[in-house]
């Protein structure tokens, strides 16, 4: 599967979020969009997920433009940066309504409850959650999904450290069962050595495309450095 992004532009009115930005991921691999907070990032992924269009510029999935999927064929879960949910539907209710969306996914209810660690928030209805809780529900409905490419925006927002471990052991299975996982996030330390594939957003363009080392030698630095100290030199260096 190979998702490609080919000279993408978007504006909001006057303020352009997007400029030509070109890219590819392909199945297998874990990819990172990166980038400060107005980098573009979730205007990229939105234009992804067919919630924005392009202006310019067109995104297919195996040759094929999203805009030409059916719904019932789009490949795409998508974790969205704020949870959504139906505030009258309880943890549980969420879960039954999403496992009778897609009764192919196998996993069961149970399962889920389990892995996600919701058992004492089944009966609460959104509004009850904390931050991360709303997170993990989100993720976990993302996840019961029948799809081959997982798009998270800024998934590790208000997570705790074991809440973050196990997404990343989640995204890491994804590749192995090859699953494109394509991520954005400006908490470049959440996913150092996590991505196979870096793609830096600056202004609305791309800066850069690259494995970890490949990026740390494009910006003159070790091919060990961290991708805080790679995605700076190469922000300074503008």
């Amino acid at each position: 599967m190979l998702l490609q992004v080919k000279g993408v532009s978007f504006s909001y009115g006057s303020v352009r979020a997007l400029q030509d930005v070109s890219f590819c991921a392909q199945a297998g691999q874990i990819v990172g969009l990166i980038g400060e907070n107005g980098a573009g990032k979730s205007t990229m992924i939105k234009n992804i997920t067919r919630h924005l269009k392009p202006q310019q510029g067109q995104i297919t999935i195996d040759g094929t433009r999203v805009s030409e999927i059916s719904n019932e064929d789009f490949p795409v879960s998508y974790i969205p940066e704020i949870p959504v949910f139906y505030e009258e539907l309880t943890v549980i209710e969420h879960l039954h309504f999403i496992k009778a969306l897609y009764p192919e996914n196998t996993q069961s209810i149970p399962a889920i409850v389990a892995h996600f660690e919701l058992e004492e928030h089944i009966n609460k209805v959104p509004s009850a959650l904390s931050r991360g809780t709303k997170q993990k529900l989100m993720i976990a409905m993302a996840l019961m999904r029948a799809y081959r490419i997982l798009i998270a925006d800024e998934p590790f927002t208000g997570l705790d450290p074991k809440q973050i471990r196990l997404l990343k052991e989640t995204m890491l299975q994804h590749k192995k069962d090859n699953k494109l996982v394509l991520l954005s996030t400006h908490l470049l330390d959440m996913v150092e050595k996590l991505c196979d594939k870096y793609i830096i957003l600056h202004k609305g363009r791309v800066l850069a495309t690259g494995a970890q080392s490949e990026l740390a030698s494009y910006a003159g630095l070790p091919r060990d450095s961290s991708m805080e100290n790679i995605y700076l030199k190469l922000v300074e260096s503008l």
